[in-house]
């Protein structure tokens, strides 16, 4: 079971860090335009799938911290508050974007 919910973490870390990639290569408008707006048709979905996300790989090291090797730790560490950063900043703008949209009544 422990090599199970690694391989899940992982698999999350990877997940999560392809669609960051697609998401703010196709924030400009020039790459992947399709990308962005199946992501803005799906706004709800797509952050609150998101949010489990970050809050899994979150909630993962900060119980299994101590069982990582220092450099492992470090990374996920950085690569956890990176996602986290981005996740806010994602809300924020996806929010002003639903404004300037007029899909807030």
């Amino acid at each position: 079971m422990k090599n199970n919910n690694s391989t899940l973490i992982t698999a999350t870390l990877v997940s999560l860090g392809v669609y960051n990639f697609f998401y703010w290569a196709s924030k400009s408008g020039k790459l992947f335009p399709a990308f962005h707006e199946s992501v803005i048709g799906h706004w709800k979905l797509m952050m609150f799938f998101e949010f489990l996300a970050v809050a899994s790989v979150g909630v993962d090291l900060i119980v299994r911290y101590d069982k990582f090797p220092p450099k492992e730790r470090r990374f996920r560490l950085v690569v956890t508050a990176s996602f986290c950063l981005l996740f806010l900043l994602k809300l924020i703008f996806g929010v002003i974007e639903l404004y300037m949209r007029g899909g807030v009544s």
